[in-house]
């Protein structure tokens, strides 16, 4: 379309010139004694040659030459074109334009270490209260959020072993110096995710609050009321309420960060959970057209940026993000918690006695860190998966007894939809193998022809499970047995996977003798595989027992 306009313009200014030029020498006066050609009757008056001399005198009363109006006319043309171009033109267009490409790992990831930090002068203004690992494939459209616990112990060889919302404190401190201190977080998160991290943000409460309130607010649904006696008040020791109801809400600054960080009557997972919801209407609120537009609201939210956000991000960098991040809808987004409820998605912590750590209350891994780097990998590599949803029906074809209730315990760990588990046909099966439906795409309209593909959940199942062969041909058994109609894809557990070193137990069966008998678990951990920096810690084992 702008393209259109420009060669339309084009067009119109040169037959302009192509008039003009006509015209000036149609109007040339003839020399003296000379009759015009174009007059066949010197008697005759040249109504246009009058006119024109009259049209073409060189100056006006002020001087002012008429060619000069002319482009001046067309200038004023031209910029109101130009303007109704821009106003045209989306936000994404204009940062794009000015910004510069992301950096990337090999898998096409640009990956972010999100901190939200105390800020000021009072006591804790360092710690990371929040923590995000948050993964975008471009090419792919998807958006990947992983919230980390501050609770989370960390193993460390140079500085003391800690919660890990301590670790960029104790990093600055020793090394007298923000950046480093936030690279040495970097360093760390990594360690524990098995992931490249490209860049870090990390923005204190007060400019969490500054940039809300410029925007206008945030608008956010919440899910379940909130009832917190004991948040505590701003710059003293003492505690205030904090209650808010169920439902649609619009939230200032001050608001938000309270909703955003009240845990004493709530989990940690829900806390975390907040903290995303709040990132994404701050995202949708902020790339709104009108906010582009309002010079007040976006020299606020650069004040805000400058003040309090520090980020080893180059600004045309940012201004890229800025622009991409208008793609990603939440139907694009997978979002995604580590946290200590071993029945749910993400359960791979539980909370030790703290008699081993000092006294403190902190999460360890339930096997160790591969769970957590597997559950990573699983939710950054294969949303699609997640997004899929696809019903998995687990059966197992050994004698082992058990092991189709603790693999579901384990694959519901790690998000997949599990709708049932119970025994296979066979306890003689040596193979396992995953049969699954070719599942329908979405149409665009009704009356498209229905077009099938291969489940992306498959593909995640084998990256758990990668000895395990694929057929589209449920057996007739389980056919017979009505299985095919309430399940997308029947596992069925094979000696060749059930009987290896690659069987993910369950660890938290483990873990029962480690929290109600702690002697004896403190002899049996003391080779515990599976621990950071290969000390082995209480009930880390990784060894399973049967149901």
């Amino acid at each position: 379309m702008v393209q259109f306009k420009i060669k339309k313009i084009r067009e119109k200014l040169k037959h302009m010139d192509k008039n003009q030029t006509n015209e000036s020498h149609s109007n040339i006066e003839p020399r003296h004694g000379q009759a015009h050609e174009s007059s066949s009757n010197p008697d005759q008056k040249d109504l246009f040659t009058d006119t024109s001399k009259k049209t073409i005198k060189i100056t006006t009363k002020h001087g002012v030459n008429i060619s000069i109006i002319i482009s001046l006319i067309i200038i004023a043309a031209l910029c109101a074109l130009i303007i109704k171009v821009v106003l045209s033109i989306d936000v994404k267009t204009l940062l794009l334009a000015a910004g510069e490409d992301l950096q990337k790992d090999s898998s096409n990831h640009t990956n972010f270490l999100i901190l939200g930090t105390g800020g000021g002068k009072h006591d804790g203004a360092d710690l990371t209260d929040t923590m995000m690992v948050a993964s975008l494939n471009q090419e792919k459209g998807t958006l990947s959020v992983i919230s980390i616990p501050r609770d989370l112990y960390v193993k460390d060889s140079l500085l003391p072993s800690s919660k890990i919302n301590e670790i960029y404190f104790n990093a600055k401190k020793y090394f007298n110096s923000e950046v480093e201190g936030l690279n040495y977080l970097q360093k760390k998160v990594e360690e524990i995710a098995n992931l490249k991290i490209q860049y870090y943000i990390k923005i204190d409460f007060s400019g969490f609050v500054k940039i809300i309130d410029t925007l206008g607010g945030i608008d956010i649904d919440v899910p379940e009321a909130i009832y917190d006696p004991y948040y505590p008040k701003e710059g003293t020791i003492y505690y205030e309420t904090f209650s808010i109801s169920k439902g649609p809400h619009h939230l200032d600054g001050t608001t938000a960060l309270k909703y955003a960080r009240s845990r004493e009557t709530s989990s940690d997972f829900d806390r975390s959970s907040r903290q995303q919801q709040i990132i994404y209407a701050i995202k949708d609120k902020a790339l709104q057209t009108k906010t582009f537009l309002d010079q007040d609201k976006l020299k606020g939210l650069l004040s805000a940026v400058k003040d309090n956000m520090v980020t080893n991000m180059k600004v045309r960098e940012l201004l890229t993000l800025g622009a991409i991040a208008s793609n990603y809808s939440k139907d694009k987004i997978i979002n995604r918690l580590i946290h200590d409820d071993p029945v749910q998605c993400g359960g791979f912590l539980y909370t030790p006695q703290k008699e081993f750590y000092g006294g403190i209350f902190v999460l360890i891994p339930a096997g160790g860190d591969n769970y957590i780097q597997e559950y990573i990998d699983l939710s950054i590599n294969n949303p699609e998966a997640f997004k899929e949803n696809a019903k998995i029906q687990i059966l197992n074809g050994t004698k082992k007894s058990g092991v189709a209730a603790e693999t579901k315990q384990v694959l519901k760990r790690f998000c997949f939809n599990i709708v049932r588990f119970g025994n296979g046909q066979s306890k003689e099966l040596t193979k396992t193998t995953i049969y699954y439906k070719m599942l329908p795409l979405p149409k665009e309209n009704p009356d498209d022809e229905t077009k099938y593909y291969k489940p992306y959940t498959v593909d995640a199942l084998k990256k758990l499970i990668p000895m395990a062969s694929e057929s589209t041909t449920f057996p007739q058994k389980y056919i017979d047995e009505g299985y095919d109609k309430n399940s997308d894809i029947i596992l069925e557990l094979g000696s060749d996977y059930v009987d290896s070193d690659s069987f993910w137990e369950d660890p938290f069966y483990a873990l029962y003798s480690v929290i109600y008998s702690p002697k004896k678990a403190t002899t049996a951990t003391q080779t515990t595989p599976g621990t950071q920096n290969g000390t082995a810690q209480p009930g880390t084992s990784a060894s399973t027992t049967a149901q």
